[in-house]
C-alpha cells in the first residue's frame, strides 16, 4: 500500500495541477483522505485492543472472585491436606489437556489473526475445522492411554486417594480441548466476547456444582470429596463448550474443512510444535513438582501427612495468592497475540513499539504493586481468605518475585505474536531445568525444606523473563 501511494501520488499531483492551472487543491484533498483513512484504521485497531482487554478483564475479575470464593470454602471444608491432594491432581489434568490440545490453540490464534488481517474468511474457517478434528482425535487417544496407564501398578503416586478422580479426567479434557480451539478462533479475529462469556459460564457451573458435590460426598472421606471437585470441573468444561458452540457461526462446517493445502498443514505444525513443547514443559514440570516436592519433604524429615499438608499450603494457598493479580495481566496478554501478529505482518514498527511498551511496563507495574501488598499484608490476606495464617510466611517469601512471575506471561505472548514461540520454549526449558535441579537438591535438606522450592521458583521466573525480554528487543528492531 505504501509503495502504491509512493508511485501514484506524484502522478495524481501533477495531473491535478495541470487540470487546475497549477493549483494543488485536489492533491491536498487526496492527502487528507489518505491521512483520515490511516487514522481511522489506527483508531479501530486501538479500540479493538482496548475493548478486548476490557472484556477479558471484567470476565477475569468476575471469575477470579468466584474462584477465590471457591478456594476459601474448600480450604475450610477439606483443609490443607485436601488441597494438597487436589494440587496433585490439577497438574495431571493440565498435562492431559495440553496433550489433547496438541499446541494448536496458540497456532490457531496466530494463523487466524494473519488471515483476518488480509480478509481471508475461507482460510479462517479451514483452520478452525482442521484443528477441531485434530484435537478430537488426540483427546480420544489420550483417554485410552490414561485408562491403560492407571490399570498398571504405580508406586510413584505419593497418595493413592487420587486414583478415582484421575479416571474421570478424560470427560473434562475432551471438552476443554475443543473449547480451546473455538476460543482461539475468536481471539484471532480480535473478538474476545465469546472467550469472556465462556469463562464466566464455565466458572459459575464448575464452582456451584463442584461445591455441592464436595459437601454431599465429604462425609465419605477426602477421596470422595475430590471426586466431587472433578465432577464440577467436568460440568464446567461442558458448559464452556456449549456457550462457545452457540456463539460459533457456520456450525455445519465445524468438522468439514474441505480441501486443505499442504502449506496450511505445514504452517500449523510449525507453529503448534514449539507451543506444544512449551506447554508440555510447563505441565510436566508441574506434574513432576506435585510428585517430587512431597517426596523430597519426606526426605527432609516430614511425615507423609505433614508433607502433603505443607505442599497444600504452598501450591493450594500461597501460589494462588501470588498469581491472583494476574487477573489484570492475562486479559492484556490474550489480546496481545493477535495485535502483535497484525503489527508484525503489516510491518507497523511504531505500533509494535507502543504495544511492547504498554504491555511490558504495565505488567511490571502490576507486579511491583502486588509484591508490596503481598509482602506486607501476607498474614492479613492468608487469615482472611483461608482462616489460618499458616501459609503467610510462604506468601511473603514469594512476594518479591511477583514482577518477574507476571512478566514471563507477557513476554511469552509477545514472542508468540511475533511468530517466534520457539524462543519462548527454549527459555522456558532452561528455567525449568534449573528450577527442578534446585528444588530436588535443596528441598531434601533439613535446613531448607520448602524454602528450597521458593528458591527454585525465584531463579526460574527471573531467568525466563529476562531472556525473553532480550530476544523481544532484538526481534523488534528487525520489523
Amino acid at each position: 500500500m505504501r509503495l502504491l501511494i509512493t508511485i501514484v501520488l506524484p502522478v495524481a499531483v501533477l495531473s491535478s495541477r495541470e487540470l487546475n492551472g497549477g493549483h494543488g487543491n485536489s492533491s491536498s484533498g487526496f492527502d487528507r483522505r489518505i491521512e483520515c483513512k490511516e487514522m481511522k484504521l489506527k483508531l479501530n485497531r486501538q479500540s479493538a485492543l482496548l475493548k478486548g482487554t476490557a472484556q477479558l478483564a471484567v470476565a477475569g475479575i468476575f471469575t477470579r472472585i468466584i474462584g477465590l470464593g471457591n478456594r476459601i470454602v474448600l480450604s475450610r471444608a477439606i483443609g490443607a491436606e485436601g488441597l494438597g491432594l487436589f494440587q496433585m491432581i490439577l497438574p495431571v489434568y493440565a498435562l492431559l489437556a495440553v496433550i489433547a490440545g496438541l499446541g494448536l490453540p496458540g497456532a490457531v490464534t496466530k494463523m487466524v489473526a494473519d488471515r483476518h488481517a488480509r480478509g481471508d474468511l475461507k482460510g479462517q474457517l479451514q483452520i478452525r475445522s482442521l484443528s477441531l478434528g485434530y484435537v478430537l482425535a488426540s483427546s480420544l487417544a489420550g483417554a485410552a492411554i490414561l485408562w491403560a496407564v492407571l490399570s498398571l501398578p504405580l508406586d510413584l503416586i505419593p497418595d493413592r486417594r487420587i486414583f478415582s478422580s484421575l479416571r474421570l479426567m478424560p470427560a473434562a479434557f475432551l471438552f476443554a480441548a475443543l473449547s480451546s480451539i473455538l476460543r482461539s478462533y475468536f481471539q484471532g479475529q480480535s473478538n474476545m466476547a465469546p472467550t469472556a462469556l465462556s469463562q464466566i459460564g464455565e466458572q459459575v457451573i464448575r464452582v456451584s456444582l463442584g461445591l455441592a458435590a464436595v459437601f454431599w460426598l465429604l462425609p465419605r472421606g477426602l477421596e470422595y470429596a475430590l471426586i466431587g471437585i472433578v465432577a464440577g470441573i467436568i460440568a464446567g468444561e461442558i458448559a464452556c463448550f456449549g456457550i462457545l458452540l452457540t456463539l460459533t457461526p457456520g456450525k455445519k462446517t465445524l468438522f468439514f474443512p474441505g480441501k486443505i493445502s499442504r502449506l496450511m498443514i505445514n504452517e500449523m505444525c510449525l507453529l503448534s510444535l514449539p507451543i506444544l513443547v512449551i506447554r508440555l514443559s510447563t505441565s510436566i514440570t508441574q506434574t513432576v513438582e506435585s510428585l517430587m516436592i512431597p517426596y523430597r519433604l519426606q526426605a527432609a524429615g516430614y511425615s507423609a501427612s505433614q508433607a502433603t499438608t505443607l505442599f497444600g499450603q504452598l501450591s493450594g494457598m500461597a501460589m494462588p495468592l501470588l498469581f491472583l493479580p494476574t487477573v489484570f495481566v492475562i486479559p492484556l496478554n490474550t489480546t496481545l497475540v493477535p495485535a502483535v501478529a497484525g503489527a508484525v505482518a503489516l510491518r507497523l514498527r511504531n505500533r509494535l513499539d507502543r504495544l511492547l511498551s504498554l504491555s511490558l511496563w504495565g505488567t511490571m507495574a502490576v507486579g511491583a504493586a502486588s509484591a508490596a501488598v503481598l509482602h506486607y499484608f501476607a498474614p492479613v490476606l492468608a487469615g482472611a481468605l483461608y482462616g489460618s495464617t499458616a501459609s503467610a510466611y510462604l506468601v511473603a517469601s514469594l512476594a518479591p518475585v511477583a514482577p518477574f512471575a507476571y512478566l514471563q506471561f507477557t513476554t511469552a505472548a509477545i514472542l508468540h505474536g511475533m511468530g517466534r514461540p520457539g524462543i519462548a520454549v527454549a527459555n522456558d526449558l532452561a528455567g525449568t531445568v534449573i528450577s527442578l535441579s534446585i528444588i530436588y537438591g535443596l528441598t531434601a535438606l533439613p535446613g531448607w525444606g520448602i524454602k528450597g522450592v521458593i528458591c527454585g521458583y525465584t531463579i526460574a521466573f527471573t531467568l525466563i523473563a529476562l531472556l525473553d525480554c532480550l530476544f523481544i528487543f532484538h526481534l523488534a528492531r528487525k520489523v
